[in-house]
């Protein structure tokens, strides 16, 4: 053995015992959970934490007599889908919304908040350890993946005579009568909004299974825990 082996061995044995002499101290007092996983979409995490803030400022509209737990599941599907579409449109640039309608969308979540809780929107943001500027951001995030979904399948939707007439007379004659029009105009008059109207389904139906096939191929976990308190600074004992 050599001098070098040697005193690298004498160094590694003298640190191990004086670890073992002074070992480190106990630790005291309860666990704290920082956070959870929510879900794991391939590698990416989703935190109950920020399911937590979603919840907090209503981002989402409520349904009807929703559950706190279905209203949960909602707002972390939502996050699933970004994930998915956000490895799409990493490979794209110039897609940056709108400021004004990012602004706009913030303004229309903060006065249903307001309306409903009856207090100021900063008030749940400051509660839930979130700003405007973050808000804004999950806004502007959602409009530009929902952009690039509809501009990547938009050439796919193909409206046709037929198509358009069997939709005047199917759903769009049974959705009419839902609004108490019984009578609808001729077709020749309504053409041009139903063709937009039926781009619109059309379109909608793609982004759907083209998201559905990103499910698919990839792998997605989704865990049922407790949730973080976000007005407790992400933290549960």
């Amino acid at each position: 053995m050599g001098i070098f082996a040697a005193a690298l061995l004498l160094a590694l044995v003298s640190g191990g015992a004086a670890a073992a002499e002074n070992p480190p101290p106990p630790t005291t007092g309860p666990a704290v959970t920082l956070d959870r996983i929510a879900a794991v979409v391939g590698t990416e995490v989703v935190l109950e934490g920020e399911i937590s803030r979603l919840a907090a400022i209503g981002f989402l509209p409520r349904r009807e007599g929703e559950a706190e737990l279905a209203y949960r599941d909602r707002l972390l599907d939502l996050r699933v889908v970004e994930l998915l579409r956000e490895k799409e449109l990493r490979l794209l640039t110039g897609l940056e919304p709108d400021p004004a309608e990012v602004n706009a969308k913030l303004d229309v979540v903060a006065a249903r908040y307001e309306a409903g809780a009856g207090e100021p929107f900063d008030r749940v943001l400051e509660r839930a350890r979130t700003s405007r500027d973050e808000v804004r951001d999950w806004i502007r995030r959602g409009i530009a993946l929902e952009s690039y979904a509809r501009e990547r399948l938009l050439p796919t939707v193909k409206v046709t005579d037929e198509g358009m007439r069997a939709f005047y007379d199917g759903p769009f004659r049974t959705e009419a009568a839902a609004r108490g029009v019984e009578t609808l105009p001729p077709f020749a008059e309504v053409q041009d909004q139903v063709r937009e109207l039926q781009r619109e389904r059309l379109l909608n139906e793609e982004v759907e299974r083209w998201t559905k096939g990103l499910r698919e191929k990839t792998r997605i976990l989704v865990y049922r825990r407790p949730p973080i308190d976000s007005s407790a600074g992400s933290a549960s004992r």
